[in-house]
């Protein structure tokens, strides 16, 4: 069984009526200079954006709220107060080199981050 196959026995099948491309994602991956894992991306390409047992929001690229336009927005938001802070932020934020790169939050105020490796 398969990552996917699990969430999906956990969650209920998706109710996406959409067929997921792989060009979905080239215009993200090209901002980020990196693929993004492949179980996120099939997580969402089966789920599409939204909200997780009402805590964990994440972004689909052609979603209402598209995950590049939510990028943009968190690493130059987290960038400037790293500037203003370092030491509030000890990792750099994309596109700085190693930065973090934004995927999601959560309804109790936390950003979520890939750390590139």
């Amino acid at each position: 069984m398969t990552a996917l196959d699990e969430l999906v026995r956990l969650l209920g099948p998706s109710t996406v009526a959409r067929e997921p491309s792989v060009d979905d994602w080239t215009e993200v991956e090209a901002y980020v200079a990196s693929a993004l894992p492949t179980d996120f991306k099939a997580f969402l390409d089966a789920y599409g954006t939204g909200v997780i047992c009402d805590e964990l929001v994440v972004f689909h690229p052609r979603g209402a709220g598209p995950l590049l336009d939510r990028m943009r927005q968190i690493h130059e938001t987290f960038g400037r107060s790293r500037r203003r802070n370092p030491n509030l932020h000890p990792f750099p934020f994309h596109p700085e080199p190693g930065g973090l790169i934004s995927w999601g939050y959560d309804h109790s105020g936390n950003e979520h981050f890939f750390k590139p490796i």
